[in-house]
């Protein structure tokens, strides 16, 4: 009989021995492991300093990938607002993965860090990890996922173990960094249209 005078034996938070968290560890995996979407896990590896500019360095490197399932939250796209007008940011705000799956899917020795990299076949682009927490303030969900957010993944075209994971030789995942801006990249582009030889002969007369 329900007696709510009655103090219960286990509360959520106990996790040894405790049937009523086990059942709802086992309802956030059953339920990422059906909704969720696939993912790439990249574990960067840490005896190699990142680089400040670009969060990775020459010669950073990555084990993996590890196949896994993350759940996200679609939310209002974030903006920011400068000189140039109101500019999208490609920025995932909420994502999580439980953390009794990243134990068997990824590694049972290693939390996920800032600098991890990962990867969505689904939409093809790669991100990184920006920040993790290993508590929300969700109901039912507390101490049980691994919390991210995550943005698109960009890196230094001198770092080839990054262009390894963000960029394939069919150029289906994210563009290299140099894609975006003033560079070889563009002056290659911009010589597919005219070579531009005869300007200076053209307008200077030499």
């Amino acid at each position: 009989m329900n007696n709510n005078l009655v103090k219960p034996e286990w509360e959520l938070y106990h996790l040894n021995g405790n049937p009523e968290h086990d059942l709802q560890d086992s309802v956030v995996v059953e339920y990422n492991d059906i909704q969720g979407i696939k993912i790439g896990y990249y574990i960067r590896d840490e005896s190699i300093e990142m680089d400040q500019l670009y969060g990775e360095s020459v010669n950073t490197g990555y084990f993996g990938p590890y196949n896994t399932k993350m759940t996200y939250e679609v939310s209002e796209e974030p903006t920011v607002t400068d000189m140039f007008g109101v500019t999208s940011i490609d920025v995932i705000q909420y994502s999580w993965i439980p953390t009794t799956t990243f134990t068997r899917d990824v590694s049972a020795s290693y939390d996920p860090k800032p600098g991890d990299v990962i990867i969505t076949p689904w939409n093809e682009r790669t991100y990184e990890v920006v920040d993790v927490r290993q508590e929300g303030a969700i109901f039912q969900l507390n101490k049980n996922v691994y919390e991210f957010i995550l943005k698109p993944y960009r890196f230094s075209d001198q770092s080839d173990s990054a262009a390894d994971v963000s960029y394939d030789a069919d150029g289906t995942l994210t563009e290299p960094l140099t894609a975006f801006g003033e560079n070889s990249y563009v002056e290659e582009q911009s010589d597919e249209i005219d070579d531009y030889d005869d300007i200076d002969s053209g307008v200077y007369g030499y």
